[in-house]
């Protein structure tokens, strides 16, 4: 167990890496799943705003008591340096002004110089206001169009804007699944963080191992090139284990403890933790340069993220691009992990149903994948390592 040993000893060097990935993870995670009120409230968006009338008519009046609804009205002096102040220091959102000459110039449908404004250059308030204030003049017009007069237009406009849309909030459950939503959500960004982790610490630790002292030493001993890879094996999966067992406790403490269909998800990431092992171990069988493995790994974290469902839905993926993301393992992780979340049955009347058999079909697919790049990784150093051995014993 000498290889065993000595990828402990290296990887007490470089294991700091992966656990800022899963930190990160968890600092960002834990907030979200317990603020539940994150979820579950819906509130209309609120501005503070300054409102200066420069036409003072009752329809110009009747603009600002709306905008007050739901906004809050800030008194502030008219003046150019003190409103910009009030901006920068975000005691105003958005600063109105309704132009000498608006009544008449809405009651003429001449719409082009109805308001002025002082504002922070492309902030969310320009756009929210510049909505509404489109949206109100719009009402105005039609209703106008409509054969009303001003004012009644003015009326109608403002009593149809003042109407709040009805808001139902969905159940904190993934489709009468069971499993509460974000759930699906922590178990459906594991992948980035397991790529992210491990492939950037475990291959740094494998390159490690693969120098050439090292190396020169294992070919010159009677070690084999087979019982070399187990080993590295072994280590490399222990360390593994150690990152998936914390992301697995982080999950018991944002839900409470698994029961049920939750044991599947646990299972499905844990075979995906040794997919990403057998990964890990095969490019490290290439002996790349540390910069190269900080590169595969933003490519392969964030490509698979952003072609297999990760980080955006598989629904709104076009089908070309799932198409050549079934060639990826993180697509089949996704696959199953969905339709664990979802409202089906895998069994019934003690016999499998077609889902539980696509379950079944998904993670066998991602076993697959972990078997053949570790078949991979035996024969690749076997033929460089087993070759090397055989040019130092002939000479």
């Amino acid at each position: 167990m000498q290889v065993f040993k000595a990828f402990l000893k290296v990887l007490k060097s470089k294991w700091l890496s992966s656990l800022i990935y899963v930190i990160v993870f968890l600092v960002i995670a834990i907030p979200l799943a317990k603020d539940k009120k994150a979820v579950e409230i819906f509130e209309v968006t609120s501005l503070k705003i300054a409102v200066f009338d420069k036409d003072d008519t009752p329809e110009s009046r009747a603009l600002i008591e709306l905008i007050g609804k739901d906004n809050k009205i800030v008194e502030i002096e008219e003046n150019k340096e003190k409103i910009l102040d009030s901006l920068y220091s975000e005691t105003i959102g958005y600063a109105l002004i309704i132009n000498k000459g608006y009544s008449e110039a809405l009651a003429s449908g001449d719409t082009d110089e109805l308001f002025g404004s002082y504002h922070v250059h492309d902030s969310y308030s320009v756009v929210y206001m510049g909505q509404f204030l489109n949206e109100y003049v719009s009402s105005v017009r039609a209703y106008m169009a409509g054969g009303m007069e001003l004012q009644e237009a003015v009326s109608s406009a403002g009593d149809a804007l003042a109407e709040k849309p009805e808001v139902s909030m969905l159940s904190d459950e993934e489709e009468g699944s069971g499993m509460p939503q974000f759930f699906g959500g922590y178990f459906r960004y594991l992948p980035y963080i397991i790529i992210s982790a491990v492939l950037n610490t475990l291959c740094t630790v494998l390159l490690v191992m693969t120098k050439k002292d090292i190396r020169y030493r294992t070919d010159c001993s009677c070690l084999p090139p087979f019982s070399f890879t187990v080993q590295l094996y072994a280590g490399s999966i222990l360390f593994v284990l150690a990152q998936w067992l914390v992301l697995m406790g982080a999950g018991v403490f944002l839900f409470g403890m698994y029961g049920g269909r939750q044991w599947l998800a646990v299972l499905n990431s844990f075979i995906f933790t040794l997919l990403v092992t057998s990964l890990t171990i095969f490019i490290a069988s290439f002996t790349p340069s540390e910069r190269a493995i900080s590169l595969m790994t933003q490519i392969l974290g964030l490509g698979m993220s952003f072609l297999c469902g990760i980080f955006v839905p598989l629904s709104i993926l076009s089908d070309n691009v799932i198409a050549f993301s079934r060639f990826l393992p993180a697509y089949w992780y996704v696959r199953a992990n969905e339709l664990i979340c979802k409202d089906v049955n895998f069994t019934r009347g003690g016999s499998m149903t077609s889902d539980g058999g696509n379950l079944i079909l998904y993670m066998g697919i991602e076993l697959g994948f972990a078997l053949t790049f570790a078949v991979l990784s035996v024969l690749v150093r076997k033929l460089r390592y087993g070759r090397a051995s055989a040019v130092n014993t002939a000479v």
